[in-house]
């Protein structure tokens, strides 16, 4: 029937569409600003942050805590959006019910965020990849239409770029237990010798652009950007439409017993383990199922799905 209605606000949509999505719903997305991470794009309370007597915080100083304490290994991640409202909503409709025209309008605004980072004009573009069960059960994996779409329009506005799409660079070796619910420590577990390479020829020298929808604790691309660099790549940089922030962005999320960054991620082609992640599966994976919930310290932010693969860290 005509009109249908918008997949988000619920009203009806006055003209022609690919994407069920009204103009008003897109106009309404609300770019990421203000003060941020160097490194990782997480909102800094610029206050908070200020030495003593005022002086003006220099930009190589602008770090937030988890970056401090364990710098990432990959350049700097960026994000279009705060993950919240409408943008959320887009992404599950996406992500969870397969709406794929979505992605093209997304990619707009992903291609918004790499513009930010102006040292990636001759790189590999690698979208997170889904494990094969996962993506043979979504027939799509939503990473890679959303670097398709950025790419292209990338390259209508920056034609000197040059960008290669490169979905099969990276590999998912063994499917994973939603990442919903699960301490920081725990997703990273969760993510360990999952990631590998299998030509590592391919990326050998090479600046890579890793590509998602989210990044959340920045776990999933971590791990990807440990492996890529193992690999012989050069340098990772990260982009997703939305990252969610932390309100208490004080609380420590990394203690002195958790297990080293380097030992959370095994080496491309080496034999993978799975047996460090199990402690905490039984009594996760019923909660990680029926909700997605994210933690930093002692913020969650709850959401209406949770599945593996789901959402990314």
């Amino acid at each position: 029937m005509f009109p249908s209605l918008c997949r988000v606000c619920g009203n009806p949509l006055l003209r022609l569409s690919r994407a069920p999505i009204c103009e008003d719903c897109w106009k309404s997305l609300i770019v990421q600003t203000g003060v941020v991470c160097q490194r990782c794009s997480e909102e800094l309370h610029f206050s908070a942050f200020a030495p003593v007597g005022g002086t003006e915080i220099r930009d190589e100083e602008r770090f937030c805590q988890p970056c401090r304490l364990a710098p990432p290994p990959f350049e700097r991640a960026v994000a279009y959006g705060g993950y919240t409202g409408t943008l959320r909503t887009l992404i599950h409709a996406l992500k969870y019910d397969g709406v794929l025209p979505v992605a093209d309008r997304l990619g707009i605004y992903l291609a918004e965020a790499i513009l930010k980072l102006e040292s990636v004009t001759d790189a590999l573009v690698v979208p997170v990849p889904l494990h094969a069960a996962k993506q043979k059960q979504r027939r799509f994996n939503h990473a890679e239409l959303l670097a398709r779409a950025a790419v292209r329009v990338l390259r209508a506005r920056r034609p000197e770029w040059r960008l290669t799409l490169a979905p099969g660079v990276l590999e998912r070796r063994r499917a994973t237990l939603s990442q919903a619910g699960l301490s920081p420590h725990q997703r990273r577990a969760n993510l360990r010798g999952v990631f590998f390479v299998p030509q590592p020829e391919q990326v050998a020298g090479r600046d890579v652009l890793l590509i998602d929808d989210i990044y959340t604790t920045g776990a999933t691309a971590r791990a990807c950007s440990q492996v890529l660099l193992r690999a012989g790549a050069r340098s990772v940089r990260v982009a997703t439409v939305a990252r969610p922030q932390r309100e208490n962005f004080a609380v420590a999320q990394f203690s002195a017993d958790e297990v080293p960054m380097h030992e959370d991620v095994a080496f491309w082609g080496a034999e993978q383990e799975t047996a460090a992640a199990q402690p905490w599966v039984a009594a996760t994976r019923q909660r990680a199922n029926q909700r997605d919930t994210g933690f930093w310290g002692r913020n969650v932010f709850r959401q209406s799905h949770g599945q593996i693969d789901g959402p990314r860290a």
